[in-house]
């Protein structure tokens, strides 16, 4: 995979969380996962198809799907992840997403995504079917911990 996709996940990435949940984001240390790897127990899974395919995936644990959905929903409580808050956190992947896929516009890169998808479960394994995932951990203020699981090819 090409490491210049990575740039345009990280700079959407924080901007949207400091815009939609009021919120700073700091990017962790990258990393690379193999194409099988566990994830936290709720993901938001969005596929790729154009001049690059494949998939991103958004893991959370349940506590941070909570936190995101009540700062989209400006402080309501969240409590549990019932199926507004799967909504919130499912538009937040689809706007990061959405804005993704103009910056690549942006640089002369055509592609669609797919709805957003979300997984809830304990013990989950995802594989990408031998591609790499490059690993972006954002650490939100107050919020928890996601991490943007890229697993991207050029077609």
């Amino acid at each position: 995979m090409n490491v210049e996709y990575i740039n345009p996940f990280i700079s959407v990435s924080v901007n949207l969380m400091k815009m939609v949940c009021n919120v700073t984001a700091e990017r962790g240390k990258i990393f690379i996962k193999d194409s099988t790897f566990s994830s936290d127990n709720v993901v938001i899974i969005i596929g790729v198809a154009g001049e690059i395919k494949g998939q991103v995936f958004f893991s959370m644990n349940n506590s941070t799907a909570c936190n995101i959905a009540s700062a989209m929903m400006f402080g309501m409580e969240v409590k549990e992840l019932d199926d507004m808050a799967k909504s919130a956190i499912a538009e937040l992947g689809n706007m990061i997403m959405g804005n993704v896929s103009t910056e690549f516009f942006n640089n002369g890169i055509k592609i669609d995504i797919t709805p957003p998808t979300i997984l809830v479960g304990k013990e989950m394994a995802v594989s990408t079917k031998g591609l790499k995932t490059i690993c972006i951990p954002l650490l939100l203020e107050k919020l928890g911990k996601i991490e943007i699981d890229v697993a991207l090819t050029e077609q």
